[in-house]
């Protein structure tokens, strides 16, 4: 865990990305400028304001070290976790980005620690829904040192979020065992399986990535592709390139944890 990583994380997050607001985002890059969080667009009436560009490398090579320390002192991960993320949202270290780069944080550090044997806890839509209080604890956490509610907070979120991975994950087991079992017949191609299989590792693509990624030809993807189209599985919108997309496995992603 270390400040390059970090950085490259923002790099592949944020590359691409429409600037705005006026900053100047550099994908990879710390923060240049100044930045604030709340006020009404001017930094005289911001209600935080992380440190400058030129101590934020410096704190986030502070906070690496704090990651990666071997006497852990019996924290807990989880609360390791929380202590880690609310520390890198307040170094808010890059001009744009900060709260993907933070959540992905917790999720990197739970799997450093063995407590997540996959990447599979995602907290950016419970966080979403709770932005207010998840800003409000934070910055009381700065001015007033009240770790005990921000914890709490935190604690209740890796909760909702985990039950929310499992009913996702169970949706698409049983989305997953009903198409397999639409198309188990003997008449039909061995290639439609794969391609219901490959829904679930991509529910977005192009005829041609259907193709290359189930090394067959562009015609042959096309037609075993029909079928799923024929059956309302997936559905073809635009063209050059036509996307296939699988709406109920997009759909199961999204229920509410």
């Amino acid at each position: 865990m270390s400040s390059r990583l970090l950085r490259n994380a923002h790099r592949t997050l944020l590359t691409g990305v429409q600037k705005h607001r006026g900053a100047t985002i550099d994908a990879g890059e710390l923060k240049r400028d100044q930045n604030w969080i709340g006020g009404d667009g001017r930094v005289e009436t911001a209600r935080f304001i992380p440190p400058p560009p030129q101590q934020a490398r410096d704190a986030i090579d502070d906070l690496s070290e704090f990651i990666n320390r071997e006497d852990r002192g019996g924290i807990p991960p989880l609360i390791d976790a929380a202590l880690a993320h609310y520390q890198f949202e307040t170094i808010h270290p890059f001009a744009d980005g900060n709260g993907r780069v933070g959540r992905m944080l917790i999720t990197l550090m739970l799997i450093e620690r063995d407590v997540l044997p996959q990447p599979l806890l995602y907290m950016s839509p419970w966080l979403e829904r709770h932005k207010d209080e998840y800003i409000d604890l934070m910055f009381q956490v700065s001015r007033d040192g009240a770790w005990q509610a921000w914890l709490s907070f935190f604690l209740r979120g890796v909760i909702a979020s985990a039950h929310g991975t499992i009913k996702v994950v169970e949706a698409l087991q049983d989305l997953q065992q009903k198409y397999r079992q639409m198309f188990q017949t003997a008449r039909r191609s061995a290639l439609i399986p794969r391609i219901i299989d490959l829904a679930f590792e991509q529910p977005v693509m192009t005829v041609s990535e259907i193709a290359n990624r189930t090394a067959t030809s562009y015609q042959s993807a096309a037609n075993n592709i029909a079928p799923l189209v024929a059956a309302g599985i997936t559905k073809e919108i635009g063209s050059h390139p036509k996307l296939i997309v699988f709406t109920e496995v997009l759909d199961a992603f999204r229920i509410d944890g």
